[in-house]
Parts: structure tokens; C-alpha cells; sequence
């Protein structure tokens, strides 16, 4: 379901159209059913077979007008919007789940260590387990940390897990984004990790800020696969730390 926030009507000569990433036997372009006026929405869909080998895909779309010129969503106008599913296996399931294991990591931030759970407010930094997190679609999400890292200028927080032997085939699933809300929240969300005394090492690192999507994270960890790991979830401020209710 698409809305057309613009001011010019979009006529059946517009269509979505594979831009990248996974096709899963979709058509290249599909013109848009109706025409829809500036403010309305419309239903498009689109078949797709689902790939026979288990993993993760996502296919990636973007809208093009009638004079053939590309174009997306959000607020500029330039994101493309996706299809993203998870094809299983036979052996599927959770090894570790980091939000219910909160609190056997250790938190802390540029002040020191800190409590857990925290207390909502803390200057020092504080993470916090919600059940149920309103995320920055106003939908609720499943069980997640809302993360504040240290009131300073680039603070930030991190919790340190226990090691953990990674198995070949292993993802790190997560949602990432600010807290519904959050207004002014500009934070990077960084995947680190540490096999025994070794240096920490970043994995990934993604930017977040208060724009009213989210991120479907899904990472790879089958190259760390027999190695005994202990992952670091870290948020920092970009700058100024206020609003940086990161869930």
C-alpha cells in the first residue's frame, strides 16, 4: 500500500518496478491499477515465489512516473521500499536471545559501569527491557532494549554479553530504530565482538535516526562460525545525545 504525498496525480502509466536484490520471480515493472490522486493510497500486488533454499532475501522497489523517471519513498522521495522474507530451513530456532539475556551482560558507558536494569532518566546512560515497544511506525514491535547512552556529547553505551560459540548458518536478527517519539534521536547502533583477550573488533554499523521507519537488521555471522565470541551491542550519540531513546 503506497500514499501519494505529492502534488501531482499519479496515472495507470506509472508503475513499481525491481530495482535490486531479490526479483523472486517477480515481473520487472507493474503499472499502478488506478490512478491516484495527491493524499490518496493505493493496493498493489505483486506475485513472487519464495527461493527453495533457506536464508534470508529481500527485493528492493521503486516507483517510476510516466516520463520513465525513478523515484521513492520517504521524506525526500528516495528510499526504495522492499520485500523481505525468511526462507527456513530445518534447523531453525533461537541460540541466543540478547533482550531477555539483558542482564547477564555488562552495561556501561563513559561514566562507568551502570545498573541493570536502569533507571529511565539516568544522566550516566541506561537500558531498559520493554515487552512491547511502540517503534517509529506507531506499530508495536517485539521485545526490545531502549538504550540511552551517556548525557554527554558523543556518548554512548554498551553491554558486553557472554561468549557465545557461533554456529555456522547463524544470523543476528534484529529491529533497529529510535523509540516513537524520540524526537532529535540521531544515534549509530554498532555490532562489535571479542574472541577471548583479543582486540574488539566492529562488525557492522548503522546509522538511525528519527524518521518514522525502521530497520530490518539481519547479519551474517557465519564467518565468526567454532569461535567462542563475545558480541558487544553499543549505541552512540552522533553529537548531541538528546532525544537518543534508541530501541
Amino acid at each position: 500500500r503506497l500514499k501519494n504525498i505529492g502534488t501531482c496525480t499519479w496515472s495507470t502509466s506509472y508503475a513499481i518496478v525491481f530495482y535490486s536484490g531479490s526479483q523472486m520471480g517477480a515481473p520487472a515493472v507493474v503499472n499502478l491499477p488506478t490512478s491516484v490522486a495527491p493524499g490518496a493510497t493505493v493496493d498493489v500486488t505483486v506475485n513472487m515465489t519464495a527461493p527453495s533454499t533457506s536464508g534470508h532475501y529481500r527485493g528492493y522497489w521503486m516507483l517510476r512516473n510516466a516520463s520513465s523517471v525513478l523515484f521513492g519513498v520517504g521524506p525526500y522521495g528516495t528510499w526504495t521500499f522492499f520485500i523481505d522474507i525468511i526462507v527456513a530451513g530445518a534447523a531453525t530456532g533461537t541460540a541466543f536471545d540478547f533482550v531477555a539475556s539483558y542482564s547477564s551482560a555488562a552495561w556501561t558507558s563513559g561514566a562507568g559501569a551502570l545498573p541493570v536494569p536502569g533507571a529511565d532518566g539516568d544522566a550516566r546512560g541506561f537500558v531498559l527491557n520493554l515487552p512491547a515497544p511502540v517503534l517509529e511506525t506507531g506499530s508495536t514491535g517485539p521485545a526490545g532494549l531502549l538504550t540511552f547512552p551517556q548525557n554527554v556529547t558523543d556518548g554512548y553505551i554498551q553491554g558486553v554479553y557472554p561468549a557465545f560459540t557461533v554456529q555456522s548458518g547463524d544470523h543476528l536478527l534484529s529491529i533497529i530504530n529510535c523509540q516513537s517519539g524520540a524526537s532529535g534521536c540521531y544515534v549509530t547502533f554498532q555490532l562489535k565482538y571479542q574472541v577471548g583477550a583479543g582486540p574488539i573488533l566492529t562488525l557492522k554499523s548503522f546509522k538511525e535516526k528519527i524518521d518514522g521507519l525502521y530497520y530490518n537488521l539481519d547479519v551474517d555471522l557465519s564467518p565468526l562460525a567454532g569461535q567462542n565470541i563475545k558480541f558487544i551491542l553499543k549505541v552512540l550519540a552522533t553529537g548531541s545525545p538528546t532525544g537518543d531513546r534508541a530501541v
